[in-house]
């Protein structure tokens, strides 16, 4: 029989590869809308308008900061109970997160709109107040229309993954990007209307997306409104990553600053042709690399899942150094063709530059976004917040005023590969002080405590990927209860119940044609043993399906048998996987 060993989980490894296709297209959703409004300004308007463009990127950062206390709160919150089976707790979650996210984001835009001369000169154009007021308040009137929108597609899309329906988010991202594009072109080659018009064509691409990721609602959906519940827990869960996105946007000022003091207004126009648009697309894999992380990890953690846990850490160091090394080494190679797509030939020697600094960082990047993502997904409060400061402000802001004094322009630009590795060399320094001696394992850079699960002789935990490895998981399975004490007639009952649901899982869920896989955890505990199968077949809850059984003596007997047998069965569907655990 095919046993994977307990370092390798290669259904949590397609499930990640699988989510961060999804959270890929998410990331380009908050980013790639206003990246066409960067090329449109800076092909079509003077390096002031680039500059001005630059200036709002706190905004954008506002929208992920606000974006991600809801949704990653709500995210949290929501798994957590519904990984136990309390889908009404979970939909509460979701119900008070959304109501209070509409009327807060409604009056935020409002004040984004009454207030755009004010807000413009709080982000820098007071200093030029002759060239960059003006662009930087029109184009935030603009993107007042669409705010309430643009953070209800952040805060949904997650929950398209969790309920099954990625092609939603496919559909909506592209009903987005289509509409944003067209209608940059005839505002900025038809109809003139400068940058306010291009920041409200974007406002309606967001209204068309939001839309769009509504209509999941109109079919059978696990997420759905409930009576609204409590936002204590949501806002503890959201609070550590709305820290984070608090700091990029501080950090975004603050560089800001930094660049027209030093260098004044044309290299800032080059480092906002990269941070604001250039870097949006290659920055995606690395940040989608993140948000899977969270979504994923917030379950296992809570599950006690180290083999998961050690696999989700394995599969986003292969992409890290994998993938993101690929598009950093195509993105150097031809930096110079990327930054002539944006015209802008003035400051195109300086993009150029910006550019191949920043993309040598992109592995470094993806791996700063496991960790970052991680503590929060399993409750490392410090670390998280650590992670919020001295990785997302403190490293960058620190070596680009040294590095930008002893080395001029390279320093600058080079402070950004410099800042992702000092960070990553103080997560492998506080590793080794909580473990005592030099990281040796990948698990020793989880921070997991020694008492995270049970006694590890206790539980077994394999994969298989076939239904003739059936008959030897259940044989394997009862000889391992035996060999940790319990009696005979349980670990024939857990023999039995392997074989027929994971005999079930295969015969009714997996003809497709498509690999699948089956884990399988069983946890001895005193007096009893919980087993835990989950699978990526075809989606089927056999907890409900004994509930509805018929009168008929042999109707699905084998789901009578294990009904009967159960001390207690549960059952639970996230991102398409089955979960059904068993005590016996």
């Amino acid at each position: 029989m095919r046993l994977f060993a307990s370092g390798s989980d290669p259904l949590i490894h397609k499930l990640f590869r699988q989510t961060l296709f999804v959270m890929i297209i998410a990331e380009l959703a908050t980013s790639v809308a206003t990246m066409f409004d960067g090329i449109i300004i800076a092909r079509f308007f003077d390096r002031y308008a680039v500059a001005s463009y630059g200036l709002t990127t706190p905004y954008t950062n506002l929208i992920k900061t606000v974006g991600c206390f809801f949704a990653t709160g709500t995210q949290v919150v929501y798994s957590r109970y519904a990984a136990s089976g309390d889908i009404r707790k979970a939909n509460s979650a979701f119900t008070v997160s959304a109501a209070v996210l509409t009327v807060g984001s409604l009056l935020a835009a409002a004040a984004i709109f009454l207030f755009s001369q004010e807000i413009a000169g709080m982000l820098g154009a007071s200093r030029d107040p002759a060239h960059l007021q003006a662009y930087t308040s029109q184009y935030l009137k603009g993107l007042a229309f669409g705010f309430p929108m643009n953070l209800g597609t952040v805060f949904l899309i997650p929950f398209m993954n969790i309920d099954g329906d990625k092609k939603r988010i496919s559909l909506s991202i592209n009903v987005m990007l289509i509409s944003n594009l067209a209608g940059d072109l005839l505002v900025a080659k038809v109809f003139h209307a400068g940058v306010f018009g291009l920041a409200l064509v974007t406002s309606i691409s967001y209204m068309l997306s939001f839309a769009v990721l509504l209509l999941h609602f109109r079919k059978d959906s696990f997420i759905r409104l409930q009576k609204i519940g409590s936002m204590k827990e949501v806002a503890r869960a959201g609070v550590i990553p709305a820290v984070m996105r608090s700091f990029s946007m501080i950090r975004s000022y603050a560089v800001n600053l930094i660049f027209l003091s030093l260098a004044g207004t044309g290299f800032l126009a080059a480092n906002t042709l990269v941070q604001g648009n250039i870097k949006a697309v290659p920055m995606c894999i690395a940040a989608a690399i993140g948000t899977t992380t969270l979504s994923i990890s917030g379950v296992l953690y809570g599950e006690h899942d180290r083999r998961g846990l050690k696999q989700i850490f394995r599969s986003a160091l292969v992409i890290s150094f994998g993938q993101c090394l690929v598009i950093a080494l195509v993105v150097f190679v031809f930096a110079r063709q990327i930054v002539g797509i944006f015209g802008s030939p003035d400051i195109a020697e300086d993009a150029v530059l910006a550019l191949r600094c920043w993309v040598v960082g992109l592995p470094f990047i993806g791996a700063k976004m496991f960790f970052v993502y991680y503590f929060q997904a399993t409750e490392k409060r410090r670390l998280s917040y650590y992670s919020s400061f001295a990785g997302e402000f403190l490293f960058l802001v620190l070596t680009l005023q040294i590095a930008g004094k002893l080395f001029g322009d390279f320093g600058m630009f080079a402070s950004y590969p410099v800042a992702e590795i000092l960070y990553l060399v103080s997560i492998v320094l506080i590793a080794w002080a909580k473990c005592g001696h030099f990281p040796r394992r990948l698990e020793d850079l989880l921070f997991l405590d020694k008492d995270f699960d049970a006694d590890e002789s206790k539980i077994i935990d394999v994969s298989i990927h076939g239904p003739e490895e059936v008959p030897a998981l259940s044989e394997h399975a009862m000889d391992f209860c035996r060999a940790n004490g319990v009696d005979d007639r349980r670990s024939l009952y857990l023999s039995l119940v392997v074989e027929e649901m994971a005999g079930n899982i295969f015969e009714h869920g997996a003809d497709d044609g498509k690999p699948h896989f089956v884990d399988m955890k069983i946890i001895v505990l005193g007096d009893s043993v919980k087993l835990r199968l989950r699978d990526n077949c075809r989606q089927f809850n056999p907890k409900e399906r004994a509930e509805m059984m018929s009168d008929d003596p042999e109707h699905n007997i084998g789901l009578r048998i294990v009904s009967q047998i159960s001390k207690d069965m549960s059952y639970v569907g996230l991102f398409n996987l089955n979960q059904l655990t068993i005590e016996i």
